[in-house]
């Protein structure tokens, strides 16, 4: 079955509704469930970015599209986070910044809180769980599906650490439309990725914008070749 479009709500409201401005005082970034892993497969003649799509995805918001569309939110998914966790990725940031830096391609990394998919958490601190705790009236578990992906080069380090992209859409080199399961992408050259996907509500009428994951592609000199060193989670305020 083909993933259904979303007749796109217009004005400044419905972006403020979809980046999850409604008028708090700094909330978290929200969570979700859409990229469920990001590797670089190095074999053939160039390194390529993959990408799994999570086969339930959700994401939690502060929309009010009705009790009837909601989903029952289970701790394991929304409960608290680590402040540490597992990364996946090689080497790692060597700043300290505390946990709960935040910072992206300058430091931070290896004390990010972490998601439940294991990526550094842009934006997130341990304080991040005590706001749901305290506005758990407030917000939505929505089931969604992915009407594209995006995938864009954001060039090397330097450039990146200048000018990091903040959360949302960005100029895509390539877009997949309606896409499921997996899709690999180019990653020939050392610098930053991001691979984001558009959630669209499956049982309300609403786009709840783009999720992202950006990754920091180096070379790896113990193994030969290129290694994902940083995975970050780059997501909107709920």
């Amino acid at each position: 079955m083909r993933r259904r479009r979303f007749l796109q709500a217009s004005g400044a409201v419905a972006l403020c509704a979809a980046a999850g401005c409604l008028g708090d005082t700094a909330p978290p970034p929200r969570k979700s469930n859409a990229l469920s892993d990001v590797e670089l497969r190095t074999s053939g003649e160039q390194p390529r970015l993959q990408i799994d799509l999570a086969d339930d995805p959700w994401v939690v918001s502060r929309y009010d599209g009705g009790s009837s569309s909601s989903l029952d939110a289970p701790r394991s998914l929304l409960g608290r986070l680590s402040p540490v966790g597992a990364a996946r990725a090689k080497g790692g940031g060597k700043g300290g910044g505390g946990s709960g830096a935040t910072g992206r391609g300058t430091g931070g990394y290896s004390s990010a809180p972490r998601t439940h998919n294991g990526y550094a958490w842009y934006h997130g601190t341990d304080d991040s769980d005590d706001w749901y705790d305290n506005h758990a009236d407030e917000v939505t578990r929505y089931a969604v599906v992915v009407g594209s992906v995006g995938f864009a080069s954001l060039g090397r380090n330097p450039t990146y650490v200048d000018d990091p992209p903040e959360p949302g859409p960005v100029p895509w080199d390539r877009t997949v439309e309606d896409p499921s399961g997996q899709h690999t992408f180019e990653a020939g050259d050392e610098g930053w990725y991001r691979v984001g996907a558009e959630l669209v509500g499956e049982n309300v009428d609403h786009s709840f914008g783009w999720a992202s994951v950006d990754v920091h592609v180096k070379d790896d000199p113990f193994e030969g070749g290129m290694a994902i060193e940083e995975e970050w989670k780059v997501s909107p305020r709920v």
